[in-house]
């Protein structure tokens, strides 16, 4: 269901991974749905959540790629089809609204897709194959966020690098937290320090409207993993110092870089992580571990760390 930007990435990814797009639906008399059906090959335009979910002996699983505001009302009616489903994050913007879905074992697998990143499984190894270290995670939402906005964007897109956290670190206490606010008293960021069950130190910097990419750095004594932006990982271990000369009296210190975490191949041809994802959802609707993929709870637990940190989206 849905035809929107999201979607557009979603239906190569699936049909990579061997599935069939049997119709994709819309809101009542969307053109838009003609068009993404058009555009797609896809045979089947229909526009009415009921009448698509009624119609479940001609489909096998469900994609629901929505509007954030009414992805919850169609999940709740779509579960009870008990088909597998796909459901776009963050689900809902308040963290209770899951509660009803939550312990019920239920085949919907929620599309954190950054879970499927080459260099994100390289943090997890990193974190978890050795001591407690100190990190840092970086969410800055440059983009036109301002004021009440910001709540926005944390809610919907921030969202998707607490979950990311959590998926490295495993689940996370706040130590620590600090809301921003701008001269008119809105929200304009936060700032927060974490602690991990097995004692990971997380600096979090919420820092709404800077020019500055996503980031995850990782730090044990004599080495760091630089995720920068997260789709691009470096290792770097020691430092070169670089003694003054004439030409420039100053003494510099430069991080050795000694590995390179890339992405998979195909994400460079399919939005990153969504292949991956989309293998996943396969082994869930036959059944099989769909792991790593974010469950319900994963989804639950990441908008209720998201407002610990920055209060509750109204």
């Amino acid at each position: 269901m849905g035809s929107g930007g999201i979607a557009e990435f979603h239906v190569p990814a699936l049909r990579a991974a061997g599935f069939e797009i049997a119709a994709v639906c819309g809101t009542p008399g969307s053109e838009r749905a003609r068009e993404f059906a058009a555009r797609h090959e896809i045979e089947h335009v229909v526009h009415d959540t009921a009448v698509m979910l009624a119609a479940r002996e001609s489909w096998d699983a469900l994609v629901i790629a929505i509007a954030i505001d009414a992805t919850l009302d169609v999940l709740l009616e779509a579960v009870e089809t008990g088909a597998p489903v796909l459901c776009e994050k963050p689900v809902s913007y308040q963290a209770a609204a899951l509660l009803p879905l939550l312990g019920r074992a239920l085949p919907v697998q929620v599309a954190y897709n950054r879970r499927f990143y080459r260099t994100i499984a390289a943090a997890r190894d990193e974190v978890r194959n050795g001591p407690p270290v100190m990190a840092t995670l970086t969410l800055p939402e440059s983009v036109g966020v301002d004021g009440a906005d910001g709540m926005l964007h944390f809610f919907s897109n921030s969202v998707h690098g607490l979950d990311m956290a959590r998926f490295v670190f495993g689940d996370v206490e706040i130590v620590a937290v600090e809301r921003a606010r701008d001269e008119r008293g809105q929200p304009c960021g936060v700032a927060a320090l974490l602690r991990s069950a097995r004692g990971d130190l997380l600096q979090f910097v919420g820092n709404w409207g800077t020019p500055a990419n996503f980031a995850l750095t990782i730090d044990r004594p004599g080495r760091r993993l630089e995720l920068r932006p997260l789709e691009a990982g470096a290792v770097f271990t020691g430092m070169e110092v670089v003694e003054p000369t004439a030409e420039v009296p100053l003494r510099s210190y430069r991080p050795q870089q000694t590995e390179r975490v890339d992405l998979d191949e195909v994400d460079a041809r399919l939005k990153p992580g969504f292949f991956q994802q989309a293998q996943a959802f396969a082994r869930l609707c036959r059944g099989d571990d769909p792991a790593p993929a974010a469950t319900l709870e994963d989804a639950h637990a990441a908008l209720a760390l998201a407002e610990a940190l920055a209060g509750p989206y109204v």
